[in-house]
């Protein structure tokens, strides 16, 4: 808690220098804001074998940018953090799937299969992002201006990786699993809203945005030990090269200034 405290506080000091820097020129074609808001996060594999089993609730928060080509197209520029994204997969076939993370019980990822048929892992993510899009905004309606924001882009660095690690017989929370989880990722997205104006320069703003990971954001260095009873001992060990990807969907809240 006290180190998410720290972060936020890092990007509202961001926030107030830039501020400071600009301020002067805001009036002509450069806006700045600050967002947050709750996020729905799920992850997606291309292995039948392992099943998509919930998702995670989270948080996003961070700074935003406007640069204004016109009254209506800006290019939106942003550094975010996205919190507790991720989610749930339930391997139905059990192997070793974290061999290099470094966990509270080394019997987790000892040997060819410590973890039995039917393995639950939470992947609980977070991410540093910098997201790059285009912005078109409508002419004001009163108060208000709509906008829609696409295509987004999204360069993001994994700074935390936890995982739940869950069977009939045992659970674990909180593993240290950041070693067996790729670091870069791209996602990719779309979002729209409305700014509402309080005042000449300043509106308030809400959103509803979706992005999707580009990349696998496993290392895929683990197996899976199918079972077989021709051999000794009774499975085959067989690389678990699948794609997962994970994905979220934000409500912002913000004030642009």
């Amino acid at each position: 808690m006290k180190r998410i405290k720290a972060k936020i506080w890092c990007l509202l000091l961001l926030l107030m220098v830039i501020h400071q820097g600009v301020g002067k020129t805001q009036d002509r074609a450069f806006r700045l804001g600050f967002q947050t808001g709750p996020m729905v996060s799920w992850i997606n594999s291309n292995d039948n074998l392992i099943i998509k089993n919930g998702g995670n609730l989270g948080l996003k928060l961070g700074t935003t940018a406007d640069i204004f080509f016109s009254e209506s197209y800006s290019l939106s520029l942003g550094c975010h953090l996205g919190f507790h994204q991720g989610g749930e997969f339930q391997y139905e076939i059990g192997g070793n799937f974290l061999p290099e993370s470094d966990l509270s019980d080394p019997i987790l990822n000892s040997g060819d299969k410590p973890l039995p048929d039917g393995v639950r892992i939470r992947y609980r993510l977070q991410y540093l992002e910098i997201p790059v899009g285009l912005k078109l905004r409508s002419k004001e309606i009163g108060y208000i201006r709509y906008y829609v924001e696409a295509p987004i882009f999204t360069f993001s660095v994994l700074t935390r990786g936890r995982g739940d690690i869950e069977t009939s017989d045992f659970s674990f929370e909180k593993e240290n699993i950041y070693k067996d989880l790729v670091v870069p990722n791209v996602f990719w997205g779309l979002g729209a809203g409305l700014e509402y104006a309080i005042s000449q320069h300043n509106s308030l703003v809400a959103g509803l945005y979706f992005q999707s990971g580009l990349f696998d954001f496993t290392r895929d260095k683990g197996h899976r030990a199918r079972p077989n009873p021709d051999v000794i001992p009774a499975y085959i060990l067989e690389k678990e090269n699948s794609r997962a990807t994970v994905s979220n969907l934000t409500l912002r809240l913000g004030i642009i200034f």
